[in-house]
């Protein structure tokens, strides 16, 4: 059974998304800084019982918040809004929902664009059973 986090890394790395890595729960101290690279951060931001059925749960809503650090590099040519809209749609080609998409804003300490996502999905307990 994957974690929520573990789930969504996989559709990220099946898409065509231009990244250099994808971390779970955290960045590391040691990547913290490393401005030149785009980063993704993916946190669970839900993960309780939604459906009930016989006096108990069938379903668990799964979340979770995603959080681009786009390179400063100067060679970088990442087509932003058109990564994430392709971004979007593999979520949803594989039955998650865009919950929320804020708007861009510029790390006043690195100058590095940012993007906050958050994607649901309902999966039932035979659904996590075979992740």
């Amino acid at each position: 059974m994957k974690r929520p986090v573990e789930i969504v890394q996989d559709i990220i790395a099946a898409s065509d998304f231009p990244h250099d890595e994808i971390f779970l729960d955290s960045i590391p101290k040691e990547k913290e800084h490393s401005i030149n690279e785009t980063q993704v951060l993916l946190t669970e931001s839900d993960n309780g019982p939604n459906d009930y059925g016989n006096s108990d749960f069938i379903s668990l809503m799964y979340g979770v918040y995603i959080q681009i650090f786009y390179s400063n590099a100067e060679d970088s040519d990442i087509n932003i809004v058109q990564s994430e809209i392709n971004l979007m749609k593999s979520f949803i080609n594989n039955d998650w929902l865009i919950a929320q998409s804020k708007s861009h804003y510029i790390d006043p300490d690195t100058g590095q664009i940012i993007k906050n996502l958050t994607v649901q999905r309902i999966m039932t307990l035979s659904e996590i059973a075979n992740s």
